[in-house]
This record gives C-alpha cells, structure tokens and sequence, in this order.
C-alpha cells in the first residue's frame, strides 16, 4: 500500500514548521491525517509517525536486526560521535549497553543523593524575596554540576565553570539548522556555524580526552563517578572500550541527560505554579520530612514522583523517537514501510491522547497515583531496547532537585499562563524560560519523629 497521508507541503516549509511550531505542526497532522500519517523534512526525507499504544507497541518490539535506532539517529553523529551508543545497532550496541549498565545502574545512582542536593543548595543559596529568576538557567546549573560530578567525576568546585562552559557551548553550537541541514555543518572558519561548532568540540575533546588518560595512568578504584568506571571497566567477554569509545558514550550521556532533566525541571516548576492546587498538595507532601530530609525519604514521596512523571508527560521536551528499516519493509498498520525510512513513535501525541490521558492538556499528577500506564502509553525515555540508560540518574535527579528547590524557597508566577513552547537545541523548553518570582525563603524546621505509618516503599528507578 501507499505511505500513510501527510501533508502536501514542500520538505523545507515542513521542516521549519517543525522548527518554529513543532505541536502545533503535530496536532494539526493528527487532526487531519489521523493517528499514522507521513511528514516530511529536509536532510531526513519522510518519517512515518504513530500515535496508538498498539502502533507504538510494533515499532518498540520489532527485532533490533532491522529496525535501527542508531542508524535513525544519525544527524546528531557530529556532536556525539560515531560510537555513540546512541548510533550503534545490533551486536556493537549490544556491547557498549552491557558496559554501561554496570556504572549507571540505579542502586549506585543513590550514592550520588547528597551530591545532588547539595548542588541544588549550592545554586539558590543567595536567592532572597523579591527577584526573578529563570527556571531553565538555575536546571542547567544545577544538572551540569550533577552531570560534571556523577559522570565527569570532577571534584573540585572550582574546576567546574570552565568545564561546564565549554560542554554546554558545544552542545548549544549545534543549533537546530546543523541538526536538520548538513550542509550547515561544513566548516567554512569560525564565523561560520559549522566551524563554531568543531572548534567548540575540538575544545571538549582535548580536554576529555586528556582525563581519560590521565585515569588511565592513574586508576582509582575508589571513584565512583562514570568516567572512571568506564576507564576501569573491565566487563567478563567485552572487549574494554577505546578512549574515543569512552569519549563518545560520556557526552551521549551529557547530551541526553544534560538538556532533558533541565527542561523537564523547568517545566514541573512551571505547571506547579500555574496549578496551585497540586502545588500546595506538592508542598504539604514535602514539609513532613523537614529541615533536612534524607535522600532516599525524599525520592520516595509518592506524589513528588507522581508531580515528575506528568511533567514528564504534559511536557514531552522531546517529541518524538525514530527507528529505520534495513532489511525489509516494516509491517505497520496496514502499511509497509520500506527501508531506508524513518518511523516514529511520536511521544508528544502519545501523552496526549485521550483515550489514554482523559482530559490531556490538564496537569494531574494523581493520574500517576491512580493506575499504571504501559511503556507504549508513557514513553519519555523512549522504549524497547534502546530506552535510555540515563532514565534511573534522571528520575532520581528531578525528584531530588525539585523536592529540595521547594523545601526551601516560594515562589509566584508573574502570569497565570504556562509560556509556550520553544524549540532550544534538541528540546523543548518554555519560551520565557520559566521565569518565577521568590515569595519567601523559609527557616530551617525540625524533622517530625517518624511514625511507623511514614514507612514508604523506595521509587522505582
């Protein structure tokens, strides 16, 4: 059969649709193509995208020996090298998979709960009544500190802002444009946005590239953080990875958990203070573990985790994942796709779907506490085989760094509106960069005794 409908507009004007309006480009799709329907954009050609729990459901289970991921990620090769977990299929992801599950499992994630709140402290510590603060800077502070210390390994505050500089500049230099126009990304001197683009990498390289030899040299078992691990790594069968395999899986891990878990953070502080109900709820919830709550009691609360997953879900920071067909074509819905072409399990419409989110576009965390949805229906960190090997830091990070911004500040919106979206980098943030207003900074309470009906179970990470 013919590819699903989709619209009839030029690649390049879809393509800046998808740039500048990227839901409203989505629903309009939905709406008037229905749940399977084909966009095309410039540089990556047609991509097919579902909707329903059972499209998603055949796109995830599909044998990894045909239908690739790494090879539909192929436009950010550039930023995050060719041996980029991200980019591998079959045999070869395999590998580097097993390698890294062992550093990022979500028991040795929990070591890191100290240092997570400690740099959200560390972040708003000087923040009085009265000011305007940005949501998104003070996330990606924040998060490039956890990142730069669980998976750098960079101990020294003092090292951290020329680190921070360079890798986020790097990650920022590859602007949509690169991302979608390879031509873009031709090095034609440094004014030029491709050339920006490698020196800033050039300059991220150097520097990671030297750490790893120098752990090398130096082994320390006593390290925990990533890098380290990955350096000492010495997996029973696997070959050890090379230092450019290191390099490319420690900024895929950078780029993936960097960008999102800020954005999602952004987005949470947004919808609470656009919603004060679930907010005065959220704080209630918050305010029994007092002054100083341990880590572990903090990522437990039930409806903080309930508050992340809808902000994982109202938000959807990025709208949709990508797989490709190599070898035959893929069977979905009536249709064959043929290889060569994308398919999309299309994350954004799959939280809003009302038949599965009755009333989507209203913010209810207790949706989270009422049932559990299928990893066809809730999928933020992808899903099947490649779902993300962040997932277990970035579900332990929002809930620590939320849980511990609102156990010490207030804050009003200066609007009752939640700004739009916009498309910055690879995600979606809000437009005006969830700006708040501190209301009050509160005093340090005693802890309540603990009361053996206060025993919860730990979050799954």
């Amino acid at each position: 059969m013919a590819l699903p409908p989709g619209p009839r507009l030029p690649a390049i004007v879809q393509t800046y649709l998808f740039i500048k309006h990227p839901l409203w480009f989505f629903d309009e799709c939905l709406r008037r193509y229905g749940d399977v329907f084909t966009i095309e954009m410039v540089a990556v050609g047609k991509s097919v995208h579902g909707v329903r729990p059972e499209t998603i459901r055949e796109m995830f289970i599909a044998s990894p020996d045909y239908l690739h991921a790494g090879e539909a990620n192929s436009i950010v090769q550039p930023l995050i090298g060719q041996n980029s977990v991200a980019l591998l299929d079959e045999d070869d992801h395999a590998r580097v998979r097993r390698i890294l599950k062992g550093p990022l499992h979500g028991e040795k994630m929990r070591a890191h709960g100290r240092t997570i709140m400690d740099a959200t402290r560390h972040a708003i510590k000087d923040w009085s009544a009265g000011e305007h603060h940005s949501m998104l800077n003070v996330m990606q502070d924040i998060s490039l500190e956890v990142i730069l210390r669980v998976v750098f390994g960079i101990t020294e505050r003092s090292a951290m802002p020329e680190a921070a500089k360079n890798v986020l500049s790097m990650v920022t230099a590859y602007t949509p444009s690169l991302l979608v126009i390879p031509p873009m990304r031709r090095d034609l001197g440094p004014w030029s946005p491709g050339g920006r683009f490698a020196r800033r990498r050039q300059v991220v390289d150097d520097w990671l590239l030297g750490e790893i030899a120098s752990r090398r040299k130096q082994p320390d078992k006593r390290r925990v953080d990533v890098l380290s691990a990955l350096v000492l790594a010495q997996e029973q069968g696997e070959a050890p990875l090379s230092d450019k395999e290191i390099r490319d899986q420690i900024v895929t891990l950078f780029v993936a958990g960097q960008d999102t878990t800020s954005a999602t953070l952004t987005w949470a502080m947004s919808l609470l203070h656009a919603n004060r109900p679930v907010l005065e709820r959220l704080l209630s919830e918050i305010e029994t573990l007092g002054a100083d709550p341990d880590p572990e009691q903090m990522a437990a609360l039930p409806f903080l985790g309930a508050v992340c997953n809808e902000a994982l879900r109202a938000a959807t920071t990025v709208p949709a994942a990508a797989r490709m067909p190599v070898k035959r074509p893929l069977r979905l819905q009536g249709y064959d796709i043929p290889p060569g072409m994308y398919v999309s399990p299309n994350i954004y419409l799959a939280h809003h779907n009302p038949a599965v989110y009755p009333d989507p576009w209203a913010f209810k965390p207790e949706r989270f506490l009422e049932r559990e949805y299928s990893p066809y229906e809730f999928l933020p960190f992808g899903g099947g085989a490649r779902r993300c090997l962040g997932m277990a830091l970035s579900y332990y990070e929002m809930r620590l760094v939320l849980g511990t911004i609102l156990a010490t500040l207030r804050f009003a919106a200066d609007s009752p509106e939640v700004a739009p979206h916009h498309l910055r980098g690879m995600v979606l943030v809000p437009a005006d960069g969830g700006m708040l207003r501190v209301t009050e900074r509160r005093s340090a309470r005693p802890r309540r005794p603990a009361a053996a009906s206060d025993v919860t179970a730990s979050a799954v990470l």
